[in-house]
């Protein structure tokens, strides 16, 4: 590589960012869905499947949860195994899949295109917040992004190759299946590989992948039985708070609703626009270019974008991950080619040629970078110390912390879940009062009796919303909560009501 050259420039901006991750890996902040998915991992390791204690009272799963991201639950599980249930096993999880990502997105880019453009596009990806972060987060979505664009490289194999095509379908397919059986917004990678077959009349070939694609999605059912099989599944769906239900219009049009709400997802921070505006104008800059080229992956990414809209329940920006490599391919050769031709008039779209594109296309990636950057530096800088928990309990609940029932925060399960007999999330309250019920005041009283809680560590936003400090006196004359002291921005209350 030349001095000054292109490649040398996105090689040391790699390498700041692969640094500056690495930096940000020790003492990482637990992230709400650690917790959250995590616990799920402690009780499939202690008791042979999955439940939630942290969210004890929501559509049962204190007995049992069927609805869980499978696949990534079991790797979690083999983490646990190998190393002990800790935050950091759980959170390398996420780590290893990125580094095979990373590595597959290379060997891709360098065998259909050339070093730079693999560079180009590792650097946009490898500083984008989503990936700095969820990177390092027990959560599914690197791993579903990775298995899915596995998926997509086989799916590509099978349009060039001649021999042999079935081959890569069924293992196109098979990956997809995979994809969703680690969180059910995979199944966007069966339904777009799928649909793209039949657009280009691969009539027999879709049915090689769709029968791929049900084997691997054959995954997600390992843990149905007899007594706990899709009814129980079903209830779970349908009656979790986190789903949003509307009472106006019938379901089906709600269903092809979600389309136009998609921009929320697209434009919901700083993180999501500085990547929005970038990938679109882009695209819209090179699209001549690009459909010669890319046409088959640019139907894919269209695919993809329309069947997320309208399959997940929400409209987060870390679901962008899992087509996120697909945007970065399409905007990283649209801006390569402009650069190329940059001192030059190609006609690109409209009056605009390479020459006039140029200047804002690369001020649309330094905005990017930036944005982003920022971003990672608060993620990185953002530490956890791993003695606090343990100093709480040592402080407050002393030697009976076995009888102990409490509500704090999900991420207290580290590493103390092993110690008290039960650790209830202050969210699964909120969960409730999503579900239409009174969670403060007297009705706060009667669900901490309903549950046998006896100790409350609460953050101020919990202790408004349960009004902890205008609780009625007990039927005995007692107030209903001694305040034990604070800790940490946790106010430590014991339930006198407990029986």
């Amino acid at each position: 590589m030349r001095r000054n050259s292109p490649a040398t420039i996105l090689v040391l901006m790699l390498i700041i960012n692969v640094l500056w991750f690495i930096y940000s890996l020790w003492h990482r902040n637990p992230d709400i869905d650690d917790a959250w998915i995590g616990e799920m991992v402690w009780w499939m390791h202690k008791v042979g499947y999955a439940k939630s204690e942290l969210m004890h009272g929501i559509t049962s799963q204190e007995v049992r949860s069927l609805v869980h991201h499978k696949l990534f639950s079991l790797n979690g599980l083999a983490s646990v195994k190998l190393f002990g249930f800790s935050l950091y096993s759980l959170k390398i999880v996420s780590l290893l899949w990125l580094v095979i990502f990373c590595l597959v997105l290379y060997r891709y880019l360098l065998k259909k295109f050339n070093q730079e453009l693999a560079l180009l596009v590792l650097m946009l990806f490898s500083i984008n917040a989503f990936v700095f972060q969820f990177g390092f987060v027990f959560r599914p979505e690197i791993m579903v992004m990775t298995l899915g664009f596995i998926s997509w490289i086989y799916l590509e194999r099978s349009f060039e190759q001649t021999r042999k095509p079935y081959l890569f379908l069924m293992l196109s397919g098979l990956f997809a299946g995979l994809a969703a059986s680690g969180h059910l917004n995979g199944l966007i990678f069966a339904g777009a590989g799928g649909i793209l077959l039949l657009w280009n009349k691969r009539w027999v070939g879709s049915i090689a992948f769709g029968v791929s694609a049900l084997v691997g999605f054959a995954v997600y059912f390992y843990d149905f039985t007899r007594d706990f099989g899709i009814d129980y599944w079903l209830m779970q769906v349908s009656s979790s708070p986190a789903l949003f239900h509307s009472t106006v219009m019938p379901k089906s049009i709600t269903f092809l609703a979600k389309l136009f709400r998609e921009h929320l997802r697209l434009f919901h921070s700083p993180r999501e626009i500085a990547l929005s505006i970038m990938v679109i104008l882009l695209i819209v800059g090179g699209y001549k270019v690009l459909y010669k080229t890319l046409k088959l992956q640019m139907r894919y990414l269209l695919l993809l974008a329309i069947l997320l809209a309208l399959i997940a329940v929400h409209t987060t920006g870390k679901y962008l991950l899992l087509y996120l490599p697909h945007m970065l391919i399409v905007s990283g050769l649209a801006l390569q080619k402009i650069y190329t031709f940059r001192k030059k008039n190609l006609p690109l779209t409209g009056n605009i040629n390479s020459r006039q594109a140029w200047p804002w296309s690369l001020a649309l990636v330094i905005i990017y970078i930036v944005v982003n950057a920022g971003w990672n530096v608060k993620t990185a800088t953002n530490k956890w110390n791993p003695n606090l928990n343990r100093e709480l309990s040592l402080k407050f609940a002393n030697g009976t912390i076995e009888n102990i029932y409490v509500v704090a925060p999900m991420e207290f399960i580290f590493d103390e879940i092993k110690y008290y007999g039960r650790i209830q999330a202050d969210l699964s309250f909120g969960d409730r009062e999503k579900a239409g019920l009174d969670i403060s005041g007297p009705e706060f009283i009667e669900l901490l009796n309903l549950d046998g809680i006896n100790r409350l560590y609460l953050t101020p936003e919990y202790e408004e919303k349960f009004e902890i400090h205008h609780l009625p006196l007990l039927p005995d004359g007692r107030e209903a909560v001694t305040r034990l002291g604070e800790f940490n921005g946790l106010t430590i209350y014991k339930y006198n009501g407990a029986k």
